[in-house]
């Protein structure tokens, strides 16, 4: 990630990964990844309201933010729907000071009896470490701090490490760093491979070379390690004898004896000379004498969590003890007590008694009858808060305030109030969208509040703490595919935090351990993102983009199989595979053809046809790009892989009986389709259809899939374009993908249709998908992954943002005034948009073979003509101000005016 994209995520945000609040990054705590949170949960007395926790549906939501990160807003649901509900508001009035807004509205007759619970926590990336307990005369290191490492069988994942890790850096819970040297795990996963962990194939080796602070008389050198299975030894030849590492799954040591030592530049070798059946995870190597090796091993301690809580003049001040910043609350409620749960978990304490202040229900873990134990899920502290007796009269509303700090301050309520109302207005201010968009506000408001507060930190990646947009905050890693559309959902509201998603993908010029972050499903989304940034980038803003452009091009060469061992190319045929690296190809997990692929044990030979066409469009991505920064030498590299992998594709994926493109299995006598045991072709879906994406497809084939994808029997279900063709013999109406409608392909088909001017089915492609969710957000108020056709209800995640994106993406294209969309064959070379949206001049240039449309919303208040070089132009009118209009072919100059009539 770029030095200055690091520090574009503000202290204070939305980051805990337990609980919704208010949460600031301790970046001064002696414990790197340390997290402050601040929990607010309101609830009325002798309730079971829940804690809102954000991993799993708790009666809060999403409601409304800025596009700054100064602002947050979320309902809290006290009783279902609406009748008793409180809004909690966080919002900064300063650097590193944030005030808190609870609202309670009673919608109902009778007098409510509310109280809120403010938990304050720190929270570490473990609450338990294992540090390293050496001999006073020593040297240790972590065994992930090596000179070389090789495998003796060669890995796919070679120069792309997944998960952001470095070569050979794998988790290991009970290590002293959370991390140790081994075998990526997915091996396991890709056992056509013939993989082992570390150590159990031939050829496996390490070295080490380190500067020593001391001299030995007779040295040993103590490996602290773990072996994968619990039989076996596990045996390595050095350059100081045979080392037999003995079978434990259990944390051992193993004790190597080395002698004198004088020479201050130590160096180790060591290497598997055979196949075992066993393989190893190494955690520290420390070189110390012989008489003190039984001092070498590891402390295991939990962090102390609990705070020094000090109150003085009306604040309560949180001082931790890692050389954390203070932090000061002030309540401004009447009547506030304290209380204290020695755990990290809040659910340990029974919602009856968090409902009740009264000082009797203190023993917040202890059940009433003794029938049931304390719980102790975690380890943890929170210091509570609770504000008690706050009376809501019926059809009424109550509203408290709070604020916290790293620094003493004093405000009052109406301070606090003046504060809250300028954030408000700032708010309301960038709701610039037309009033023919009204029906749909709300919903892309929700999909928006998700995509912002789906931000956790920490995250590690390539060794350093990071804070991260995830698909939602029961994801507590990295995602790729994903990312590409937070980062496109990001874009209509800051261009610098789609920056800053996208960077946090690519690969530094120096980092030889990933060629671009990958984890999950390798969608390349980043190239969609990047084109989409440079497509609405003025000219200044593009220069300063052009640095990521070398980055992509390692990105793309990755993906096209040429490059740092990329084994994408594997197959010989033209054809593209991406299953040496995940099992999902597409980003659908349980879509027919790939778990049939599994089932059979097919990996080494089967192509999707999603890894080709994103592949192409790629290609045809980095051309443009290329020829806009003035890389024309790189563009017959693009031109020869996109017509390999297109011709490839026509030749064997295309299915004429069916009409849908299939996975192509290569055989011993050539390339077939994967069909069932009944002869249907298994890519009846929307994997079937993505060449449209591409823009690679004859007449007659295009003519088939639009007609798969506007059948209502096939594809064109009710709420969207279905992930499998309902008429398919394997369609399934209760699956995850299969029977169900998602965003992330229909987005790609929208944009395509753009392309091939189809505007009127890339509408209704984007009013259907708005419509769908539009009637579970009112229904729920939850952001859900998918709906299901079969009931068209929204499931799975309920606060997703991630591939949900499309929604407010489709609500900015149609409705957000300025907003200008076109398909993925157009390049704006520059454009211009007064004030008041109601002049706009485009220049533009198409590489496509069709007859391309492009949408731009003007202001719905005036009516207005066309021009298209400088003549008079047809136009269609979507909606009241979305103006749609076809494009001359290759390049044009188009002018939007008011008709003054």
């Amino acid at each position: 990630m770029r030095d200055e994209n690091k520090n574009i995520i503000p202290l204070w945000g939305p980051y805990s990964k337990k609980y919704m609040g208010i949460s600031r990054i301790m970046k001064e705590s002696a414990v790197p990844g340390a997290r402050f949170d601040f929990v607010i949960h309101p609830t009325y007395a002798n309730s079971n309201v829940p804690a809102p926790n954000v991993t799993i549906p708790s009666e809060y939501h999403p409601w409304d933010c800025d596009s700054n990160g100064k602002y947050y807003r979320y309902r809290y649901e006290l009783l279902w729907k609406d009748q008793l509900y409180a809004d909690v508001d966080f919002f900064e009035i300063e650097e590193e000071t944030w005030g808190i807004r609870v609202s309670f509205h009673n919608n109902t007759d009778k007098n409510q009896n509310c109280l809120i619970n403010y938990f304050a926590a720190e929270e570490y990336p473990k609450s338990r470490v294992c540090t390293k307990k050496v001999p006073e005369k020593s040297d240790a290191w972590n065994a992930v701090d090596y000179e070389n490492l090789e495998f003796g069988k060669a890995v796919p994942w070679e120069h792309l490490n997944l998960d952001a890790m470095k070569k050979g850096e794998i988790p290991v819970d009970g290590f002293t760093d959370d991390n140790g040297l081994g075998m990526s795990y997915y091996a396991l996963f890709m056992r056509y491979l013939g993989l082992k962990a570390f150590g159990g194939n031939q050829g496996d080796k390490v070295s080490y070379q380190v500067k020593l602070k001391e001299s030995y008389q007779d040295a040993v050198l103590a490996i602290r390690y773990r072996t994968l299975q619990d039989e076996g030894d596990v045996i390595f030849q050095s350059n100081v004898g045979t080392i037999h590492f003995a079978a434990t799954k259990e944390s051992g040591i193993c004790y190597v004896p080395i002698g004198k030592i004088s020479d201050k530049e130590f160096i180790f070798k060591m290497e598997a000379f055979s196949e075992q059946s066993n393989g190893i995870m190494l955690d520290f190597l420390c070189v110390c004498e012989k008489s003190d090796k039984k001092e070498v091993g590891i402390t295991e301690e939990a962090r102390n969590v609990i705070p020094k809580v000090e109150y003085e003049n009306d604040h309560i001040k949180y001082q931790y003890n890692y050389k954390e910043n203070p932090i000061y609350l002030s309540i401004l409620s009447k009547r506030v007590r304290s209380r204290k749960l020695y755990s990290g978990c809040i659910e340990d304490a029974l919602v009856s008694r968090l409902a009740n202040s009264d000082a009797t229900y203190d023993n917040l873990t202890r059940s009433f009858s003794g029938a049931f134990q304390d719980k102790h899920s975690d380890e943890g502290f929170y210091h509570i808060n609770v504000a008690e007796a706050l009376f809501v009269p019926g059809k009424s509303v109550r509203t408290e305030y709070a604020y916290i700090s790293t620094k003493e301050r004093n405000y009052s309520k109406a301070e606090l109030e003046i504060f809250w109302k300028q954030c408000r207005s700032i708010v309301k201010k960038e709701n610039c969208a037309n009033e023919e968009g009204n029906p749909f506000e709300f919903t892309g408001r929700m999909m928006k509040s998700a995509l912002y507060s789906n931000i956790v930190y920490p995250i590690r990646r390539h060794g350093e703490y990071i804070a991260h947009y995830t698909p939602g905050k029961r994801w507590d890693s990295l995602y790729t595919w994903d990312s590409g559309f937070i980062g496109l959902g990001m874009l209509d509201y800051s261009s610098k935090l789609a920056e800053y998603v996208m960077d946090t993908y690519l690969s530094e010029p120096d980092n030889t351990d990933f060629a671009f972050v990958a984890h999950g499903s390798l969608v390349p989304t980043q190239f969609y993102l990047y084109y989409e940034i440079l497509n609405r980038a003025d000219a200044k803003e593009r220069e300063n983009l052009k640095k990521y452009y070398p980055m992509f091009l390692r990105y793309y060469r990755y993906m096209a199989g040429r490059t740092e061992g990329s084994t994408m190319s594997r197959l010989g045929n033209g054809l593209l595979t991406v299953y040496d690296y995940f099992y999902n190809a597409s980003g659908m997990d349980d879509y027919p053809p790939q778990v049939e692929l599994h089932r059979k044990n097919m990996e080494q030979v089967v192509s999707p046809v999603c890894s080709n066409v994103h592949f192409i469009r790629i290609a045809k991505f980095m051309k443009q790009i290329s020829m806009a920064f003035g890389y024309e030498e790189n563009l017959p590299e693009f031109e020869r892989d996109m017509e390999r992998v297109k011709n490839a594709l026509l030749a064997y994926a295309w299915d004429e009986e069916s009409g849908y493109f299939g996975y192509a299995v290569q055989g011993q006598e050539g390339v077939h389709i994967l069909r069932t045991e009944a002869g249907e072709n298994y890519n009846k879906g929307v994997d079937g259809v993505t060449p449209l994406i591409a823009g690679i497809c004859s007449k007659e084939q295009e003519k088939q899939l639009l007609k798969h994808l506007k059948s209502a029997e096939e594809l064109w279900s009710p709420v969207g374009i279905s992930t499998v063709d309902m008429s398919a013999s394997y369609y399934y109406d209760n699956g995850y993908w299969n029977g169900s409608v998602w965003c992330p392909y229909q987005y790609f088909l929208w944009k395509a249709m753009l392309d091939i001017g189809e505007g009127q089915f890339a509408f209704d492609i984007a009013h259907r998908g708005l419509n769908s969710w539009k009637q579970e957000i009112e229904f729920s108020y939850n952001t859900f992954e998918m709906i299901q056709i079969e009931t068209e209800r929204g499931g799975w995640f309920h606060q997703f943002s991630g591939l949900s994106t499309p929604i407010s993406i489709w609500y900015n294209a149609y409705y957000k005034r300025g907003t200008l969309t076109t398909g993925y064959d157009t390049w704006i070379e520059k454009k211009e948009i007064s004030k008041d949206v109601d002049h706009a001049e485009i220049v533009y240039s198409t590489t496509g073979t069709h007859t391309g449309v492009l949408l731009i919303v003007m202001n719905s208040l005036y009516h207005y003509d066309v021009e298209i070089d400088g003549k008079k132009a047809e136009f269609i009118e979507r909606e009241k101000g979305v103006i749609e209009i076809t494009l001359n072919r290759k390049e044009g100059v188009i002018i939007i005016y008011r008709d003054e009539k």
